[in-house]
């Protein structure tokens, strides 16, 4: 939790309004969350089978899902002149040779059970074959129809079928993250694609390991694409290779109310309404994901336990009486400087030592004059002790002159020079008789 320095705690509920705006807080939204989900890891067997392909040993299959928030719909992945859409990987992608296709809904049903049909690299608005959604598989609660003993094992005839390898849980064995359409349209209500063709990176039989471009739309008219189960998480993608997976992504998303909001992976250039999301960018650069601290870093999409500093709100003036040592984001309407300048506070509660004193006439007090001034200053002091000194301290808080006074009568003149002072904001303070009172002026 941001706190307030304990020379502000007077103040804690208009000053809790500044924090928020001066504070943005990241809140839920049109997109919640990007997902990389590990959907399988290969292995030996399955690099055993030549129905489907050469399937490196080790290769994983990453599913990307979109979280989307309450009532928003999914209407397209794209890639413009500002914004690149980039899929990339150190390796080639996997491409099923057998019954591979470039998006989910183009995958055959009753194929998902045969070889490694199953891991094949495609692009989706929501659909894993033509029968099928494709949800993350802890959400999974009907079993399997394409791991193990439901598999045909491959070209191998391997017993046992292929896609057993446990190490990605939960297995495929058990939940293979597919969800009847159950009355749904096989492909997503009005599904087009504009620009550069997805297929040289993930069509049949293609051995390619990126596919970046400026010119692309994958999409679907309104109402757009949600998801298969309440949290309203859509598949866009499924990735297979043997190296390692980056990418680049931008979104359209419906409102509720109809309207479109764009997010963008990089803020080099935004247009109109765009938004960055930190974690369009894979993989995700972390940082200080926590707003409450100074090395808060709103592009990071993960945190890497970099927050160590809280942030403390106050006066960081050293002219201001309630001065803050604690502070380190100064809130100047939380500076007093006395009864005629508190910025609206009650001087009595923000500065009482200073305060108090000063609205008492029977006690030491002064004036200063000309203020501004452009070389000599005339205290008019009243009250105080015989024996008085007075100070002049610059921003910082430094003692740029320091004079002893003898007062002759109850109320007296003195004239100080601050000719050689540089231009700026000073504070001069009296003290005398176990009292100490200042004011602000400014050297011009």
């Amino acid at each position: 939790m941001i706190r307030l320095g304990l020379a502000s705690r007077a103040w804690r509920l208009p000053a809790l309004g500044l924090v928020l705006l001066c504070h943005g807080l990241r809140a839920q939204g049109e997109l919640e969350a990007v997902r990389v989900e590990t959907y399988y890891i290969s292995d030996a067997n399955d690099a055993t089978d030549e129905t489907g392909g050469l399937l490196v040993a080790g290769s994983r299959t990453y599913r990307v899902f979109v979280d989307l928030g309450e009532g928003c719909s999914l209407l397209a992945l794209y890639g413009d002149t500002n914004h690149v859409l980039s899929i990339s990987s150190t390796q080639f992608f996997f491409n099923n040779i057998d019954r591979g296709e470039v998006f989910g809904h183009q995958i055959p049903d009753n194929r998902l059970d045969e070889n490694t049909v199953a891991l094949d690299s495609w692009l989706s608005l929501g659909r894993a074959s033509n029968q099928r959604f494709g949800i993350e598989k802890v959400d999974d609660t009907d079993g399997s129809i394409v791991g193990g003993t439901n598999n045909d094992g491959g070209s191998a005839g391997i017993t046992g079928g292929l896609l057993v390898n446990a190490e990605a849980t939960p297995p495929l064995t058990e939940k293979d993250g597919l969800l009847p359409l159950t009355g749904a349209p096989a492909i997503p209500p009005g599904f087009f694609q504009l620009g550069d063709d997805p297929g040289s990176a993930f069509g049949e039989e293609t051995l390619l390991s990126a596919f970046a471009t400026h010119d692309f739309t994958l999409g679907c008219t309104s109402p757009g694409v949600v998801g298969a189960t309440s949290d309203n998480v859509v598949l866009i993608a499924q990735l297979t290779t043997a190296g390692e997976l980056e990418f680049a992504l931008n979104l359209l998303i419906l409102r509720p109310d109809g309207s479109v909001a764009r997010f963008v992976a990089s803020d080099s250039v935004l247009v109109g309404e765009e938004q960055v999301h930190p974690q369009l960018t894979y993989p995700p650069q972390c940082g200080c994901t926590d707003p409450d601290f100074l090395e808060f870093d709103p592009s990071a999409a993960c945190d890497d336990g970099s927050c160590s500093t809280l942030i403390v709100f106050g006066c960081m003036d050293t002219l201001a009486c309630n001065f803050d040592p604690d502070a380190n984001i100064n809130i100047a309407q939380l500076c007093c400087y006395g009864p005629s300048n508190c910025n609206g506070l009650d001087v009595t509660v923000v500065c009482p030592q200073v305060g108090i004193e000063e609205e008492d006439p029977a006690r030491l007090s002064f004036d200063l004059f000309p203020n501004p001034t452009r070389g000599e200053l005339r205290l008019t002091i009243r009250g105080g002790s015989s024996v008085m000194a007075f100070t002049i301290l610059d921003a910082a808080g430094r003692v740029l002159q320091r004079t002893r006074l003898l007062r002759g009568t109850s109320d007296f003149s003195h004239d100080v020079d601050v000719t050689d002072l540089a231009p700026g904001a000073y504070r001069l303070v009296i003290e005398g008789g176990g009292v100490q009172v200042g004011r602000f002026f400014i050297k011009q």
